[in-house]
């Protein structure tokens, strides 16, 4: 019984031992674990924040082209206007001459 408990006693403390190891590779596995997922959730904090920068800078633009856009229509809209009001006072004036002479 004597070396039953003296073998028992060694796999004992070699079972101890290969559970500190182990115990001590977990922690600096979830360690690394911890790391990495702060690490993700400051990148992820980055870049909505950028996306937040980007967007307002697209909304910017977006409005800037809206008002260029309808700047550049009022001056077609009126240089159209002109064009067709010279247009039909030059007929009117024709028509008039045609009736007035003939």
């Amino acid at each position: 019984m004597l070396t039953s408990n003296g073998n028992l006693s060694g796999r004992l403390d070699t079972l101890e031992k290969g559970v500190s190891a182990l115990d001590s590779r977990v922690a600096e596995l979830d360690d690394k674990v911890g790391h990495v997922i702060h690490m993700n959730s400051e990148l992820m904090i980055q870049s909505n924040e950028n996306f937040r920068t980007i967007h307002h800078a697209l909304e910017n633009n977006r409005e800037e082209i809206k008002k260029s856009i309808r700047n550049i229509k009022s001056q077609y809209t009126s240089r159209c206007q002109l064009y067709l009001f010279g247009g039909g006072l030059a007929l009117w004036t024709l028509f008039v001459a045609a009736v007035l002479w003939s």
